[in-house]
């Protein structure tokens, strides 16, 4: 049905198409998830993507801290330039040890995956008990792994697939009312 709302020229790239219409709305739901679990601070890997640029924008109107997790030092800056506050280069030998800190000083319970492979297991190795990384990408072109068994039997957490319209979907109107 959306095809027949708006039309793109075919000129336009689906990157771009992306911009326009799934990566604002994957923001919003982002958000309003992380309001409705009740979450004043997420974590976000691919944090110097279109969608992590318009997230880094958008959260403090939410109300919701981030910390951006990025591979390249070039990157770390220019999240800086565009406000962010919390910025990790996933590549930096401290990365861990900063994870953590950023974990602990904002009391994350909630991440959002892009990349996939190690990254969520990473992720929920390091969040607290009861906590949820949302998978919403594969960059790594690999599948989910070393994620820890015991975290999620004893430890309450849970990896969830995120996908735009389920976010929608499960939210319901009422919360979608209170986006302004």
């Amino acid at each position: 049905i959306a095809w027949r709302l708006v039309c793109l020229p075919g000129s336009v790239a689906l990157a771009d198409a992306c911009e326009l219409f799934i990566n604002p709305l994957t923001v919003v739901a982002m958000l309003l998830t992380a309001r409705a679990k009740r979450a004043t601070a997420i974590i976000h890997t691919g944090a110097s993507s279109a969608l992590g640029q318009m997230l880094c924008k958008a959260a403090p109107g939410f109300g919701v801290e981030v910390v951006h997790v990025t591979h390249r030092q070039q990157h770390v800056e220019m999240l800086h330039r565009l406000g962010a506050t919390h910025v990790l280069n996933s590549s930096s030998d401290s990365y861990g040890a900063q994870l953590d800190e950023k974990i602990r000083a904002l009391r994350v319970k909630l991440a959002f995956d892009c990349v996939a492979g190690d990254s969520a297991g990473a992720l929920v190795a390091k969040l607290p008990p009861r906590s949820t990384v949302y998978a919403y990408g594969r960059l790594s072109s690999s599948y989910l792994s070393a994620i820890p068994v015991i975290d999620l039997i004893y430890r309450g957490k849970k990896v969830e697939g995120f996908m735009v319209t389920r976010a929608f979907a499960k939210l319901g109107p009422l919360e979608l009312l209170k986006y302004k």
